[in-house]
């Protein structure tokens, strides 16, 4: 596949070393990409569904903050 595009190759893929940042998890029966935090929050990355009404709802938005006392399961 060719991609035309200004940016340089690390720009657009994400290296191995950015991976290792990100876990899979179950939230509220979703399956969600998340970053921890320092602090042993953690940040949604990405939504994984195939339900376009679970994009709608506004806690499984990117960026979203889950405490680390809520349960993940």
């Amino acid at each position: 596949m060719i991609l035309y595009t200004p940016l340089s190759y690390e720009d657009i893929h994400y290296t191995e070393k950015d991976y290792q940042q990100f876990e899979f998890i179950n939230y509220q029966n979703k399956s969600c990409c998340i970053q921890r935090l320092e602090n042993g929050d953690m940040r949604i990355v990405q939504l994984l569904s195939t339900n376009p009404n679970d994009y709608l709802a506004e806690h499984f938005s990117p960026g979203t903050i889950i405490s680390s006392s809520e349960n993940t399961q």
